[in-house]
């Protein structure tokens, strides 16, 4: 997933750092207690959030988020904005509740690792069960 699938998938609008979306996203983390954010043990995640100000920029730059998502249409206040832009942190504006938000980026990195599967496995058969036509007959 990149920063502009997370902006796909949430119907979302970039604020700053369109030069980031081709940027790598590997998970995500939605809060808005910046101390539990802070316990996140995970670069290049999204950090979903209904927080608008310039804290939530630093606390991201010092996790090693790769994006803030604003959560329930919430506009970044203007330090915000100019920080995570000279941070080169991309802000994204969600209509959604942190929720929905959640729901939705989970459904498209669970079909996206639907569609990684099938194309390693075209056939469609199962990889994770044993071959029975190897085991021997019993009666």
């Amino acid at each position: 997933m990149t920063v502009g699938d997370v902006v796909e998938a949430l119907n979302g609008e970039l604020v700053c750092g369109a030069d980031q979306l081709d940027r790598t996203v590997n998970g995500f983390a939605a809060s808005d207690l910046l101390s539990d954010v802070l316990a996140v043990d995970q670069d290049d995640f999204a950090l979903l959030t209904g927080l608008t100000n310039a804290q939530v920029v630093r606390t991201a730059d010092i996790t090693g988020a790769c994006c803030i998502v604003i959560v329930r249409n919430k506009q970044p206040q203007q330090p915000a904005s100019a920080l995570a832009q000279a941070m080169g942190i991309p802000i994204i504006l969600c209509p959604y509740s942190m929720f929905e938000a959640c729901s939705r980026l989970s459904h498209f990195t669970e079909s996206e690792d639907d569609t990684a599967s099938r194309a390693a496995n075209p056939s469609g058969t199962r990889t994770d069960v044993p071959d029975q036509s190897a085991r021997g007959n019993d009666d």
